[in-house]
């Protein structure tokens, strides 16, 4: 049985009579969400005695912009546009294929895979097109009503491997857990015990990916001199131990993670295709060192697990940051500064001219509990200064990239301009402890109401877009609700100003246009 797994274009929105996209464009991110999805279906293959041909198809490579609608966003019009490669070019290996598997998290990109669902159907009218991913779990319908056959809920390496087993056998696909079929009764809940533990999953199937050293892109703009090629994506853990409304981790399940042995196996891999730098896309990798309301560590072994792992990483000669942020407030234990747990995390050194251990670290300022306590992992300002200060002096740190989100509905002129002060100041004492060494950049974002996260819930009557008619809206770099003291579009440009006050332009030159076009 031939399979084809496929990233559908990127996203790209651009307002007519402007030439730069609202959005920042990372098709060239390491990518390892169908890598990890082909290293399932072969390491069940012998379980379920069926057996395919694996294709893994990256329509986001490519450059070219594909228009595909137009859609009034305040005052202006916006033209959304699928970035990468066009559907057509890959009707070959459509017609070639029995499975078509699409991965979707972003809502935003969920026009995209619909399009290129039905496109595939059109092309292959005996196809079977099967989309997993975060927003696909939260909204099936919007897919099986679009081109999809089949819809995963949840993770998707045991579940792929049961739909593929099922179609190899000719069984009603019925059967499967954990799915949704077009024509069905849309289960109303995911089976969060069917989550896959950590030391089931495979190495990456890296073998599919034809050059590695074409995604170049680690996330956070270049890194500095020193840091080489290949990079991949990579994750230890799943989950996270808080529940921060934004966020849609808590709907994949519970907090699990790797065994040392089996990240060994995972680093060999990476050893045997080149890869030197790892960007960390795990939710919380500090989870393991989650503390009850007592004190008592959830994980007995949690921390000296996270000492081991990381010296294991540097033993090994990788260099990594943190693209998906970490809770640096871990680093304060009992009123003191860890400084064993940050060198294991931060430290780094040259080895033969190459960086080995952390060169950037993602810092998540959510929204600096402004107005109101949303976060209970956040640090006040000035345990933040202290800490994010001591990692750049005694751990040397000095790239560091801050995340935080504007738009809640308590969040008012006089609030966000707070937010803003205190940010500036925050760069302000860090630039100045830092003595040149120091390179911030801060990622305004506006508060995206993500299915199947919990501010989808409480606040999804605030939005101003149907999201099935317009899903471009949903994301961190636009906004789509109105609140008691903000419109839209007026929070929008609020992100604008407070990105090019607290960012200096050749930062965000870099950050935001070193990928661009």
């Amino acid at each position: 049985m031939k399979v084809n797994l496929y990233y559908a274009p990127f996203p790209s929105q651009i307002f007519q009579g402007e030439s730069e996209p609202i959005n920042t464009e990372r098709p060239l991110n390491p990518k390892s969400a169908l890598t990890t999805i082909a290293a399932g279906l072969r390491a069940y293959a012998p379980h379920f005695g069926y057996s395919c041909d694996i294709e893994i198809i990256d329509l986001q490579l490519g450059g070219q912009r594909v228009k595909y609608k137009s859609l009034p966003y305040g005052p202006r019009i916006m033209d959304c546009f699928r970035y990468g490669t066009p559907f057509e070019e890959a009707d070959e290996k459509i017609r070639s294929a029995e499975v078509h598997g699409i991965t979707c998290n972003f809502t935003n990109s969920a026009h995209i895979v619909s399009d290129l669902a039905q496109h595939i159907k059109r092309v292959n009218p005996k196809a079977i097109v099967v989309v997993g991913g975060v927003d696909c779990t939260a909204r099936p319908q919007y897919y099986l009503s679009r081109g999809a056959d089949v819809v995963v809920r949840g993770e998707g390496e045991l579940t792929f491997a049961r739909i593929i087993d099922a179609l190899n056998r000719k069984q009603d696909l019925g059967t499967v857990p954990n799915i949704s079929l077009r024509g069905r009764l849309i289960p109303t809940k995911v089976d969060t015990g069917e989550t896959v533990p950590m030391d089931s999953i495979e190495p990456m199937a890296l073998d599919l990916i034809p050059d590695l050293s074409v995604y170049t892109d680690t996330a956070e703009g270049p890194p500095p001199e020193g840091v080489q090629g290949s990079f991949i994506c990579w994750e230890t853990s799943r989950g996270c131990a808080w529940r921060c409304s934004f966020c849609t981790a808590p709907s994949r399940g519970g907090y699990r993670y790797m065994s040392l042995p089996t990240m060994e196996k995972h680093l060999r891999t990476f050893q045997e295709y080149g890869i030197k730098t790892i960007v960390w896309q795990e939710d919380n990798p500090l989870s393991r060192i989650q503390q009850n309301g007592t004190g008592r560590y959830l994980y007995d072994s949690g921390r000296e697990d996270v000492l081991a792992m990381f010296h294991m990483f540097r033993d090994y000669g990788f260099a990594w940051e943190f693209a998906n942020g970490i809770e640096f407030g871990k680093f304060m234990q009992n009123g003191r500064f860890d400084h064993e747990l940050a060198d294991a995390l931060l430290g780094s050194k040259m080895v033969d001219g190459r960086w080995v251990g952390c060169y950037r670290v993602q810092i998540p300022l959510d929204n600096m509990n402004v107005k109101k306590r949303r976060f209970p992992k956040l640090l006040g300002f000035d345990e933040q200064v202290d800490v994010l200060a001591t990692m750049l002096t005694d751990h040397g740190v000095g790239h560091q990239t801050y995340d935080l989100f504007i738009g809640y509905p308590e969040h008012d002129r006089e609030g966000i301009d707070m937010f803003t002060d205190y940010c500036l100041r925050l760069k302000e004492e860090l630039t100045a402890v830092g003595q040149g060494r120091y390179q911030p950049y801060f990622n305004v974002f506006n508060l995206s109401l993500l299915p199947g996260a919990r501010d989808w819930t409480t606040l999804h009557s605030l939005l101003q877009f149907d999201i099935d008619q317009n899903p471009e809206v949903i994301g961190i770099f636009l906004s789509a609700i109105n609140t008691d003291h903000f419109t839209y579009w007026d929070i929008y440009q609020k992100r604008l100003e407070m990105t090019t006050m607290l960012n200096d332009r050749e930062m965000h030159r870099l950050y935001d246009g070193i990928y661009a076009g």
